[in-house]
């Protein structure tokens, strides 16, 4: 009912703004069920705490995160870099048909339910920024457990 009430107020809101246009496709409900969110902002701030605890701690906890299909960075990525991640909450949607572009071809498809949100990752070394990275960050998440895919962080 919700959808409907959405649909109907967006050519409503383009009927009275004089828009003649028709846009193609089929609209769909992104939604994400809240224990899904609650999953991926818990793995968010997981991986902010171990980058608190330095580089050796965050890498072990996104080596030991990391989604099947792509390999893991080599260990010159996280030297002595950490990242902390931001999620633009809002921006947080399921991706089904995605897959890692470097991904082993017989992987294919992440197993799970996948999400993709917009993050601005800051990379440090120790406690100066060294730069910040805004872009996608995906998430894949599997018997309630999340997974993701590290960045090199070098």
């Amino acid at each position: 009912m919700r959808v409907a009430a959405v649909v109907v107020a967006v050519f409503l809101t383009a009927g009275l703004a004089g828009c003649g246009a028709t846009v193609p496709g089929t609209p769909r409900v992104g939604a994400v069920p809240p224990g899904d969110r609650a999953l991926i902002d818990a793995y968010v701030a997981d991986s902010n705490r171990a980058a608190a605890a330095g580089a050796r701690a965050q890498a072990d906890f996104l080596r030991a995160s990391q989604a099947e299909g792509v390999p893991f960075p080599p260990d010159r990525c996280f030297a002595e870099l950490t990242l902390d991640t931001r999620l633009v909450a809002r921006t947080l949607r399921p991706d089904p048909d995605w897959k890692p572009p470097a991904s082993l071809p017989e992987i294919g498809r992440p197993a799970g339910a996948v999400y993709v949100a917009a993050a601005a990752v800051t990379v440090r070394r120790g406690s100066a920024e060294v730069r910040e990275d805004v872009g996608s960050k995906h998430f894949v998440i599997r018997d309630t457990r999340v997974s993701s895919y590290a960045p090199c962080a070098d």
